[in-house]
């Protein structure tokens, strides 16, 4: 993995673990002022890359300070000009320079924070560990940056040296060559695609067939050599000489597979030897059998014999006046021209009587081209041909040759041996014996060796010994027949520690397709193995408790049903279901229930002794493969499970107890595929919670029916809640005294389109589990207020209608109107609607709903506690709560006749709400006797089936007519 694939994959890393809003990897210019991202993630998205100034910046400060940054909060604030920070309203900041081996730093690591940001010692240590591997990836990146560089650059030396080359792939038959053939050719298209039938084309018909042949036959055998001169005609009638050369590289078998060679335009040589044979056909013989330009000097006379040759490499013609050294002399460029005059000299002085050479420049004055880069190297070799009596030399003679092209090979080499030595890549060379005869400086630093004690030694002195000999032989027969391998191999470094390299190997061979080097190229994959460590954790495993994903475990329960079915075995999964985790969160905050999450884990680790086998489903779920365990006993593990969660956990002096609701599924009995088995587990868990929780319940297909029909219900009460298909029915409230009506509750009813008249009892409970109770209560509020309103109208302004509400739907609901508004909104006054509340809900959400009652007080609505005598602080209620009307549950007005407890009971709340001037209604009253008994005890209000049932808003105004 490198590049762009690894720098996504490591901002990918960044956003899973720091979880920022930004994240990003950047590299600093040459100038050091500007970063240029390289991947660009914002909440996890990769976006288009973009380039900012680090002045003002958190940036500039870690590239300065060479060191990482970290601002927690208010980063905004700190770096006013940091427009980017501005733009993304950054809160914290983290900042990581990148390094290569100690140097400045090459680029940054960055992640912008929405919220405060914490960061530790550990963090910090992996942030280190991904600039380091980044690090290698830049330099490698600038590496490859140079390699274009210096493929430009030799395909400018073939331009001035008029040199192309090409390659002809035998087995597919394609042709590529370089952009010097097109221009010899002078093809402008350079999108045409070459191949033999368009070379055929150019060469000369006089020519063409004896050169195709010369190619087809240096194909076909070995013995015939493809190196001639031809003449080359173009479409615009030019009339070209090229002289051509190529090697064929064969297989084993002898086999042809490739043909490799260069075209050299040497038109300008056959036309100077054209004039040369005009002249003298002798000179022509003598001077253009060789390549260079032939000169003779008379040190007494200081007479200078030139060649035409000598003159054409100058790009001159021959002077005719004699005056041929003074204008040799004028082409020197002007700081080699004094070591020009002395070569000569030098002769005469230090008597030389071997080859003495002189390299020198042309002028910038006579070569234009020169001035403009392109420079023009030439060579001056020359030695005594004739001495005096004394031995002095009085005559030399010698060539000159134009070396630019070796100029600038030269130059290319050093360069290349710059590379060489500063490229971050391992480089190790051998001669064709396999031997060590160089390795560069990032060898030596990543295996410890010097260059020095391995010359002369084969490369397994680095074996690790952990590759057998297949390996090596696989190797091997790769180098051999295709000349390239590539692989990973792990090796040894000279402390004996063993490490991975990512190695490539190629085989160098010359002209004659021998080997004559062998080069491998590697790099130290340490980190990156590691880093494919933790991405094969995260991938299978969760990162907080260590146990196995779901994705892994649902694979493992796949493998499992495949190994059991045909083996005709059992197997059991847990369902397993934190009770109640949101409080600990709420209480706590999540870190903290993150703590508690990993001690859950390890509790069930202590049970279950095979690890893989136990699964962190997801949030505060938990899931456990039992192989070879039947329901029955499944259901004792599961015991042993709710036991060991529930003893008492303390985590920073804070006691937590701890409980869990598990469900029990069987193979095959719960069923034949993983999904299944998990969503029938599921159920059983969510019946336990039904149950009361902190118990385990085994799956079977009545709770899965009857589960399903809660589910239909569900969905069939939303429908009827949407389409306002529910109905509101109203029972009279009447003075016991007076008989007289004054009051209606509202009652919401329902008649289902499947079941009937489904009660109250069942629906609400349900609507108050998924979250519908609200919209309910909207629906029963706004139609009481309408029919109450047609009361008002028809002159019932005496009655007042009691609704039930419950405590959620106004607690943290502020944004909803309130049901004084809604009451004006029907245009009734506030007391003309009584709000009624459960006594039990009132209590637990006592310290919430207090400012709301009082606040319903002042506007003169009245509350009433329904239900009265069922919860645990029935007293208590009345004194915290200060309801104006206490409602007596129906349970103790049944018995009231029958039971003196029940009797005694009543006549105290009535007392008791005398004194404290509450209201007090008596439910459930039936019967004459019921009602006689609540009189004596001076009940004021009475309400049950004696006098109506609840009954739609028609039959309200013949109720109102009778009493």
């Amino acid at each position: 993995m490198n590049g762009n694939e690894l720098f996504d994959e490591i901002t990918d890393l960044l956003y899973k673990r720091l979880a920022p809003k930004h994240c990003f990897i950047g590299h600093f210019d040459e100038s050091g002022k500007y970063a240029h991202t390289l991947c660009y993630r914002d909440a996890g998205i990769i976006k288009d890359n973009f380039t900012y100034s680090l002045s003002g910046t958190p940036c500039q400060i870690v590239k300065e300070d060479s060191q990482s940054c970290c601002y927690p909060s208010g980063v905004t604030n700190l770096f006013p000009q940091d427009i980017a920070l501005q733009e993304l309203d950054a809160e914290g900041y983290l900042g990581i320079p990148i390094f290569v081996r100690g140097q400045e730093p090459v680029g940054i690591i960055v992640c912008l924070f929405e919220r405060l940001y914490e960061h530790s010692e550990e963090v910090d240590n992996w942030c280190k560990e991904l600039s380091y591997l980044l690090g290698i990836e830049l330099k490698y990146s600038a590496l490859l940056s140079q390699q274009e560089k210096l493929l430009w650059e030799l395909e400018e030396g073939q331009r001035v040296a008029k040199v192309g080359s090409w390659f002809w792939d035998l087995v597919s038959g394609s042709i590529t060559w370089s952009q010097e053939v097109y221009r010899i050719y002078g093809i402008e298209d350079n999108t045409v695609t070459p191949s033999i039938d368009l070379l055929s084309e150019f060469i000369h018909p006089e020519d063409r067939e004896w050169v195709l042949s010369t190619l087809n036959g240096s194909v076909e055998s070995e013995s015939v050599n493809y190196n001639l001169v031809h003449r080359a005609l173009l479409p615009d009638g030019t009339i070209k000489y090229l002289r051509k050369r190529a090697d064929v590289t064969r297989d084993s078998s002898g086999k042809a597979l490739l043909m490799r060679g260069t075209v050299h335009d040497v038109t300008d040589v056959y036309q100077i030897s054209a004039k040369l044979t005009k002249t003298s056909h002798k000179l022509n013989t003598t001077f253009n059998s060789v390549e260079e330009g032939i000169w003779e000097y008379d040190l007494v006379s200081g007479e200078f014999f030139t060649s035409p040759k000598f003159w054409s490499i100058l790009d001159k013609d021959k002077p005719h006046n004699g005056g041929d050294f003074s204008e040799w002399i004028d082409c020197i460029h002007s700081e080699d021209r004094v070591e020009g005059l002395n070569f000569f000299q030098r002769f005469i002085q230090q008597k030389f009587t071997s080859v003495f050479q002189f390299e020198f420049r042309l002028s910038e004055k006579h070569y234009p081209q020169v001035s403009e880069g392109n420079e023009r190297w030439l060579k001056l070799k020359g030695s005594v041909i004739a001495k005096d009596a004394n031995g002095n030399p009085i005559r030399i003679a010698g060539i000159q040759r134009d070396i630019t092209s070796s100029v600038e090979a030269r130059r290319q080499l050093s360069r290349a041996q710059v590379v060489f030595d500063n490229t971050s890549e391992c480089i190790l060379i051998t001669d064709k014996a396999n031997k060590i005869i160089s390795v560069n400086r990032a060898f030596e630093q990543t295996t410890g060796y010097r260059e020095k004690e391995l010359l002369g030694l084969t490369p397994n002195k680095l074996s690790s010994g952990l590759h057998d000999k297949e390996y090596y032989q696989s190797l091997w027969f790769s180098l051999n027949n295709s000349g390239h391998w590539k692989g990973e191999v792990w090796n040894k470094r000279k402390n004996g520690e063993i490490y991975p390299e990512e190695m490539s190997i190629n085989v160098i061979r010359d002209s004659n397709d021998e080997v004559v080097n062998y080069v491998a190229v590697f790099r130290d994959i340490s980190h990156w193995k590691k880093a494919e460590e933790q991405l094969t954790f995260f991938a299978y495993y969760d990162p907080l408790t260590g146990l196995v994903n779901r994705r892994s475990f649902i694979h493992r329960v796949e493998n499992y049903i495949n190994a059991v079915h045909k083996k005709r075995h059992v197997f059991s999964l847990l369902f397993i279901d934190m009770d109640d985790f949101k409080s600990i969160n709420d209480l706590y905050g999540h870190d903290f229930g993150d703590r508690v999450l990993t001690h859950i884990a390890e509790r069930l680790s202590g049970l279950f002794t095979e690890k893989d086998n136990i699964c962190r489903y997801g949030g505060d779920e938990f899931c456990v493969l039992l192989p070879d365990i039947a329901a029955y006993e499944a259901k004792d593990w599961a015991q042993k499970a709710v036991a060991a969660v529930s003893k008492p956990l303390e985590i920073d002096g804070i006691e937590i107890n701890t409980t869990v609701s598990i469900g029990v599924s069987a193979y095959p009995e719960s069923g034949l595929t993983h999904h299944a088995l998990l969503k029938n587990a599921d159920y059983a868990m969510y019946n336990m919670k039904g149950q009361g929780r902190n118990g385990v319940c085994e799956y079977d297909g009545e709770l899965q029916s009857e589960y399903i029909q809660k589910l239909k219900l569900r969905d069939r009460l939303k429908k009827a809640i949407a389409e306002e298909a529910l109905k509101v029915h109203y029972q009279p409230i009447v003075n016991a005294q007076t008989g007289q009506i004054n009051k209606f509750e509202a009652l919401v009813r329902w008649q289902d389109e499947v079941d009937g008249d489904i009660s109250p009892a069942v629906f609400i409970p349900m609507a108050e589990k998924y979250g519908l109770i609200k919209q309910i209560g909207s629906f029963v509020l706004h139609q009481a207020c309408r029919d109450l309103r047609m009361l008002h109208d028809a002159g019932y302004t005496h009655v007042s209608f009691s609704v039930n509400r419950s405590v959620k739907e106004f607690v943290n609901h502020s944004e909803e109107p309130q049901i004084w508004e809604v009451a004006r909104q029907y245009g009734l006054p506030d007391k003309s609607i009584i709000i009624e509340i459960t006594e039990s809900t009132a209590s637990k959400e006592s310290s919430d709903i207090q400012s709301l009652l009082s606040y319903f007080k002042q506007r003169d609505i009245q509350v009433a506690l329904d239900d009265f005598g069922t919860g645990y602080s029935s007293l208590s209620a009345v004194v915290e709560l200060r309801p104006d009307i206490i409602k007596i549950d129906r349970n103790f007005i049944k018995e009231i006749g029958q039971s003196q407890d029940s009797l005694t009971l009543v006549s105290l709340i009535i007392d008791l709400s005398h004194k404290l001037g509450i209201k007090v209604v008596a439910e459930g009253v039936e019967t004459k006797d019921q009602l006689d008994i609540l009189r004596e005890l001076k009940c004021k209000y009475v309400q049950g089936f004696y006098f109506s049932k609840a009954v739609p808003l028609e039959q309200c105004f013949a109720l109102l007519n009778k009493y």
